[in-house]
C-alpha cells in the first residue's frame, strides 16, 4: 500500500515538450478491438494487485463527504477492475464503448463472481459521450484506457458525472522492464522500437503519444478537480519508462502539482521466461508487418535469458483527483 507517503514526492512545474499531435474525432469510436482474445490478455497482462485496490480506497475516503453508493468503471473491457470495485458500492456502471465487452463484463462479474445484476449496469458507449447524468457517481475510475480518448473531452465528463467530492483514478501501466539482466533489456526494449516505429495509423500513433507521456497527458482543469496526486510506480524517477517511441504531448502538469515516485513495488514484479515475454507482446496491437524481421530480436533476448527466468518490473502511471465541490 503506502504509494502516498513515498519518500521520494516531488513537487512539478510545467516542463517544455514537443508539440502535441492534432486530436482525433473520437478515437474510442474508432477503434475496433471486438476481436481482443481476452484469455490471452488475462492470462498475459499484470494481476492488479489488493494495494491498487486499497490505494483507491483510501484514497477516497480521507474526504468527510466520500460516499459509496455509485461507482463507474469507463473503458471496463471485460470486468476486471469492476470486479475489484463491485464489494465495495451499492451500485456499479461498467461502460466500454466495444461490442460485445458487456457480455464478457456481465460473464465475470455476475456468472463467476456472483455479483447480484440489479447492483449492476452495463453500458456500450465511449468515455467522451457518456449518458449517466450529472453529479451521479461517487468514483470513476479509467484504467489502461485513456490513451483510446480523447483525454481533455474524457476528463471533462468524468468532472461532469462526478459528485463534489467525489474520486476520480485514471491509471495505465507500460511493457515490463526486465531486472538485472541488460542484454534482455537492451532486447525486449528494441523489440518494441521495432513494431512501433512501424506504426502507420494516425489513432495508434495518437494512443503511443498518450502513453509514453506517462501522466503528463492528462490535464486537471482548476475549475474542476483538486487534490490532484500523479503517482509512478517502478519507473524509475522518469517518464521514460513509459516511453516505446519518440511520441509524446505536451506536459499538462501544472505548477504545484504534486508526483509522487515509488520504486520496488514488489506487488508489480514477477518472474517470468521467454514463452511468457512472446505472449505478452501478442496482446499489444502491432502492426502488420513480417515476423522473420524481428525474429533476430527474439532469438538474442532469448540467447540473454539463456533458459532463465526472469525478473521483470511494471511501470505504472496512476493520477487520482477530487471533484472540486
Amino acid at each position: 500500500m503506502g504509494w502516498f507517503f513515498a519518500s521520494h514526492s516531488v513537487r512539478l512545474t510545467k516542463s517544455s515538450q514537443p508539440k502535441e499531435a492534432p486530436t482525433l474525432a473520437s478515437p474510442q469510436k474508432q477503434f475496433g478491438f471486438s476481436g481482443v482474445d481476452w484469455s490471452s490478455y488475462i492470462k498475459f497482462r499484470p494481476i492488479y494487485p489488493a494495494s491498487f485496490f486499497q490505494n483507491i480506497f483510501a484514497y477516497h475516503a480521507q474526504k468527510t463527504t466520500a460516499a459509496w453508493s455509485t461507482a463507474h468503471d469507463v473503458g471496463a473491457g471485460c470486468g476486471i477492475v469492476s470486479a475489484g470495485l463491485a464489494p465495495h458500492f451499492n451500485n456499479l456502471v461498467v461502460s466500454d464503448p466495444n461490442e460485445g465487452y458487456a457480455t464478457l463484463a456481465r460473464k465475470i462479474l455476475v456468472e463467476e463472481s456472483r455479483l447480484p445484476e440489479s447492483r449492476l449496469k452495463f453500458l456500450r458507449e465511449s468515455a467522451e459521450d457518456s449518458s449517466l447524468e450529472p453529479a451521479s457517481v461517487d468514483l470513476i475510475t479509467a484504467c489502461e484506457c485513456i490513451h483510446w480518448t480523447r483525454p481533455d473531452v474524457a476528463i471533462k465528463g468524468f468532472a461532469r458525472e462526478l459528485r463534489p467530492g467525489g474520486t476520480l483514478l485514471i491509471s495505465l501501466y507500460t511493457r515490463p522492464r526486465i531486472v538485472n539482466n541488460d542484454r534482455a533489456q537492451r532486447a525486449w526494449k528494441a523489440i518494441f522500437k521495432f513494431y512501433t516505429e512501424r506504426v502507420k495509423s494516425p489513432l495508434l500513433d495518437h494512443a503511443l503519444r498518450i502513453l509514453n507521456s506517462g501522466t503528463e497527458a492528462w490535464e486537471f482543469p482548476e475549475e474542476d478537480w483538486e487534490s490532484v496526486k500523479r503517482v509512478y510506480l517502478n519507473a524509475e524517477g522518469s517518464i521514460d519508462a513509459f516511453k516505446l517511441n519518440d511520441l509524446v504531448v505536451a506536459s499538462k502538469v501544472k505548477e504545484g502539482e504534486e508526483t509522487i515516485w515509488t520504486e520496488n513495488v514488489e506487488e508489480w514484479t514477477d518472474e517470468q521466461d521467454m514463452s511468457w515475454f512472446r505472449g505478452y507482446a501478442a496482446t499489444w496491437s502491432k502492426p502488420d508487418v513480417a515476423e522473420d524481421e524481428v525474429q533476430p530480436l527474439w532469438d538474442e533476448m532469448e540467447q540473454a535469458l539463456d533458459g532463465k527466468k526472469a525478473k521483470i518490473a511494471t511501470p505504472v502511471a496512476l493520477a487520482f483527483a477530487t471533484r472540486r465541490s
